[in-house]
């Protein structure tokens, strides 16, 4: 079906699967009807609409209706449809194109989390319940997350997510045991509650990784977080060593996280190495290793001078910088590299010219080079003629 000619019906409302049967629909023409509100997603399986028209109809354009305005502005991008959708209410919004409704003038508000969910405990069979509730405008959408992934109610009919943003668990299994959050989301952001715990107590079973930690680079001053979370019956108890399995340094900057992770806050070089996270029941302790390695952009520690030598003399200029990785020192003169003859040797970054001419004079540069970073610094050396 190429087109719907539904204008003039008096319509008052549409339900969201009204044409989720006609993916090849072209037009659509619901104008001058008595429609007020429409329900997010009503028209997105409408992939081949070229023309949609909802002007003159009763749109109250508010917070809920920002989908439909984000939409419309996706077919004007794509300039692969046209549509129209004017406002209705509020009075100083009446006659309104709806694709330029904004977040911002309808005051729509960010998610607020009201009720979270707490850990739970559970053996085979049991129903689960995972508290969930949030306010903004428009009312946010309720998304649960399982291990960090989104879960799909639909693939497992034993999850169902309730009216008020509670999910739900029958017939719980091991299968279901791991961390859980949820999320609330609007036109306006999303916020996330904090991250709980479902505990399975089956048989006993060896700890197992749910989360493993990689190996990680970061700057000093920055902060880094080894993730590490475990399963089993009983639940794994998390700990970490460094190194050669010595304690963890006692430091205010290093704590472990409720999921198990090891967080190190204003990092210096000392924190670099290896960290094993160890998790243990009465079954067995399982360990995971991964190292931080902690860069550094290159500072000068030692800074060559202007010089001022007599001709035929020798000049050194010392150069030395430190950072991890260890950086390179390279030396150019006027932004080219110094001739490579014997008069010009570099040695442990020191540059030393022998049986200095008129012609050496001028400016030289030493730059300390790493991949996190580059510094460089210039010199002046200057020539005094014999006899002069």
């Amino acid at each position: 079906m190429e087109g719907k000619y539904l204008h003039f019906n008096n319509i008052e409302s549409l339900e969201p699967e009204s044409f989720t049967h006609l993916p090849k629909l072209e037009r659509l023409f619901l104008h001058n009807n008595r429609i007020s509100h429409l329900v997010p997603e009503t028209f997105s399986h409408l992939q081949a609409m070229k023309r949609l028209r909802l002007d003159s109809n009763a749109l109250s354009c508010d917070c809920e209706l920002l989908w439909l305005a984000d939409l419309l502005k996706q077919y004007a991008e794509s300039g692969n449809a046209q549509a129209a959708a004017t406002c209705d209410y509020p009075s100083q919004l009446q006659g309104r194109s709806v694709a330029t409704l904004t977040a911002e003038e309808l005051h729509c508000e960010v998610p607020r989390i009201t009720s979270e969910p707490q850990d739970v405990d559970v053996t085979s069979g049991n129903t689960v319940y995972f508290t969930c509730r949030a306010e903004g405008n428009p009312k946010p959408q309720i998304i649960w997350l399982r291990n960090n992934n989104a879960l799909d109610m639909r693939d497992d009919s034993r999850l169902n997510l309730l009216e008020d943003g509670t999910l739900m668990i029958q017939d719980t299994r091991e299968t279901d045991q791991g961390v859980y959050q949820c999320m609330a989301k609007n036109v306006a952001g999303q916020v996330k509650t904090s991250q709980v715990t479902l505990r399975y107590f089956g048989a006993p079973s060896r700890p197992s990784f749910v989360i493993q930690p990689e190996n990680t680079e970061v700057l000093v001053g920055e902060s880094v977080t080894l993730e590490c979370s475990a399963t089993g019956q009983p639940q794994p108890r998390v700990s970490w060593t460094k190194g050669d399995q010595s304690p963890l340094p006692n430091d205010a900057r290093i704590n472990i996280t409720p999921s198990g992770g090891l967080y190190i806050q204003n990092v210096v070089q000392a924190d670099g190495g290896q960290y094993t996270c160890f998790a243990s029941n009465n079954v067995d302790t399982v360990r995971a290793t991964a190292y931080i390695i902690v860069q550094a952009i290159p500072q000068f520690t030692l800074t060559p001078q202007d010089q001022s030598v007599l001709e035929g003399h020798t000049v050194d200029f010392p150069c030395e910088a430190s950072g991890y990785p260890q950086p390179v020192i390279a030396w150019t003169r006027g932004g080219s590299p110094l001739p490579l003859d014997h008069r010009h040797v570099v040695s442990s970054g020191a540059l030393r010219i022998t049986s200095v001419e008129a012609h050496d004079e001028g400016e030289y540069e030493c730059q300390a080079i790493s991949p996190v970073g580059n510094v460089r610094i210039a010199v002046q050396l200057s020539i005094q003629q014999r006899g002069v």
